[in-house]
């Protein structure tokens, strides 16, 4: 039986797959409008921006035709329902209807609506035109299958009108449990490591695959992700930062190493966090003032975190000589500095002649003068 079953599901997914990648949205849009005449076609490409242009106003299209803004309305109700009697509609909407319906049962009968438009256009190509278009399918064309939902707690998603959100709401509660005992944000192999330890996994994993977890996850309008693909609650500055500071924490703890504050200033504008602008010279000025990151190096800066500590190389030489249980060689010195400061050799040799601090014994290691 569990062979059969997969025999179907690799069926369906093939078929789901060849169909998808023969949908154009454009062209079926189209194909719809050829169902009506010249003028209604234009009335609804104007309305709906199918002409590659911006959707225009009632009143905008009216004044073109020299008629009120309510008869607009009326001719636009009436060529939609002019293309659903038309003895061509069905046989033009049942492949989309079954892309949109396959994906939907795919995902756990939801999906927020960015999610479906990226999985449906990944084929033909995600322009504004195509947005358009598949928007209007859905929205004016099979509303009575699919149904476009928002609340406090659920994105702008489609999903089917028979849909109970019974268990979408549960793992929505799971997550955000997960979320605020971790305190951090996790990707999405964390989230599903971790969503299949809870009571509702165990409860209902015959229906909550990992894609369905996931697109259930990307419904959740309390939790978003930050330009890293790491998810958490849209609280917390390290997935939504507003302050530079986050930006400028984010930014290293991507990187995972030290960089100069010119460099992070470029990343924080390329990662488009949002469309406020970050000037190296503000950049550098929250580097100095907030105790979280180090200067390692001439304008080079590290997370605290990673075990740096704060101090010249004269105080990093200090440090590293006093855990030591023994004299250190001269490369071993180095070495150990330059794990902790993107400093020259030279600037090392230079503070290891400070007689006050450290001593060279005669086998040629180091020491501290006045060990503690």
């Amino acid at each position: 039986m569990n062979d059969q079953n997969s025999i179907l599901d690799k069926i369906i997914t093939s078929k789901q797959t060849e169909d998808v990648s023969q949908f154009n949205p454009q062209d079926k849009v189209s194909s719809f409008l050829k169902l009506v005449s010249d003028k209604e076609g234009d009335i609804l490409r104007r309305r709906y921006g199918l002409n590659g242009k911006r959707e225009e106003t009632l009143e905008e299209i009216g004044g073109i035709y020299g008629v009120t803004r309510e008869r607009i309305r009326q001719v636009e109700n009436l060529t939609l329902q002019k293309i659903k009697q038309a003895k061509e509609f069905n046989g033009l909407i049942q492949t989309v209807e079954g892309i949109i319906s396959s994906f939907l049962h795919q995902h756990g009968g939801i999906m927020e609506e960015e999610y479906l438009f990226w999985k449906i256009l990944s084929f033909c190509g995600d322009s504004e035109i195509n947005r358009k278009s598949l928007s209007f399918i859905l929205t004016r064309l099979l509303s009575d299958k699919f149904k476009k939902i928002k609340s406090d707690t659920i994105k702008p998603s489609w999903l089917l009108k028979s849909q109970n959100l019974d268990l979408l709401n549960k793992t929505h509660e799971a997550l955000q449990k997960i979320f605020e005992n971790e305190n951090k944000p996790l990707g999405q192999d964390e989230i599903l490591a971790k969503f299949k330890l809870t009571e509702i996994y165990k409860a209902e994993s015959q229906w909550l695959k990992d894609e369905v977890v996931i697109s259930y996850l990307k419904t959740f309008a309390k939790v978003s992700s930050n330009p890293f693909d790491e998810y958490g609650l849209i609280s917390w500055g390290s997935i939504t930062p507003k302050r530079i500071n986050d930006k400028i924490y984010l930014i290293l703890k991507k990187n995972g190493q030290p960089m100069h504050f010119t460099k992070i200033a470029e990343m924080v504008n390329k990662a488009s966090f949002d469309d406020k602008k970050a000037y190296p010279p503000t950049v550098h000025n929250e580097l100095i003032l907030n105790d979280r990151y180090v200067l390692v190096g001439r304008g080079i800066y590290a997370l605290k975190e990673w075990g740096y500590k704060p101090g010249v190389v004269i105080d990093v030489l200090t440090e590293i000589l006093k855990s030591e249980s023994r004299p250190l060689t001269r490369d071993e010195v180095i070495k150990k500095v330059m794990e902790k400061r993107m400093v020259k050799k030279n600037t090392i040799l230079l503070a290891l002649t400070n007689k006050e601090r450290f001593k060279k014994l005669t086998d040629g290691t180091y020491t501290l003068n006045n060990p503690q």
